[in-house]
């Protein structure tokens, strides 16, 4: 309840809420040992035995402690938020490794190469490759997470019309499938790869020469002109 210091004099006073308490206070406290000095604990000397009546009587201490709450005990978090905070950070990872991608890192690398004939097809259309991992476009919130991300960050090189991502509503994938670029993946045209159509070949080229040969994870990012005509058509069909 309060402590009471008579430097002075080198000893205190010290007042605890029942007898009992202070009783179990003096056998722990007996052979203390402080800044070298072993303490003496002893009752003061005017002390006199309580009242049989009062020696399990508690005090209930000044009022401004009873009406500190004691803080409350936080509640386990439940599994099932759990689970939704993890998936909430890897989705938002997949997103943020997307647009660290087309930002890109460090300079282009100069092993990407490709043919002549694909370097002068030029389109205001492009097709990105090896940016997309199908497992990431299953879910609807997170595919429109990385669909959102991918057009404003391409959205600074020109004037971007649309982004299409081809994906398989709810398939899942093998992690062993061979995802070769001659082949599309899950049987779904395009299938891992990102289509950005600009309004003029200018901004589509301009977006190329700032994407293709950027390194992502362990692949190097692939910006190739693809035809006008088969994207209207929704044709996203691709071969190397």
């Amino acid at each position: 309840l309060g402590v009471e210091i008579r430097p002075a004099n080198k000893f205190c006073f010290v007042e605890f809420r029942s007898y009992k308490l202070a009783t179990e206070a003096m056998e722990k406290l007996q052979g203390l040992a402080l800044a070298g000095i072993q303490l003496k604990i002893k009752r003061p000397n005017d002390f006199a035995l309580p009242p049989p009546h009062l020696k399990e009587f508690v005090c209930k201490g000044p009022k401004h402690l009873l009406q500190q709450k004691r803080p409350a005990i936080p509640a386990p978090i439940p599994q099932s938020v759990v689970q939704k905070i993890a998936e909430a950070k890897r989705r938002a990872a997949a997103a943020t490794a997307a647009v660290l991608a087309l930002k890109g890192g460090g300079a282009p690398d100069q092993k990407s190469t490709e043919s002549p004939a694909m370097a002068k097809a030029a389109s205001p259309i492009l097709v990105l490759l090896n940016m997309i991992n199908p497992h990431d476009l299953v879910e609807d919130d997170e595919y429109q997470e990385i669909r959102n991300e991918i057009g404003d960050e391409c959205n600074k090189f020109g004037h971007l019309v649309d982004v299409v991502i081809p994906r398989a509503g709810g398939q899942d994938f093998d992690d062993d499938e061979d995802n070769s670029e001659d082949e599309d993946e899950g049987g779904v045209p395009g299938l891992g790869k990102v289509f950005l159509q600009y309004a003029t070949k200018e901004d589509a080229a301009k977006a190329r020469a700032t994407l293709h040969g950027r390194r992502f994870a362990e692949n190097l990012v692939e910006a190739r002109f693809f035809p006008e005509d088969r994207f209207l058509a929704k044709d996203y069909s691709f071969e190397a």
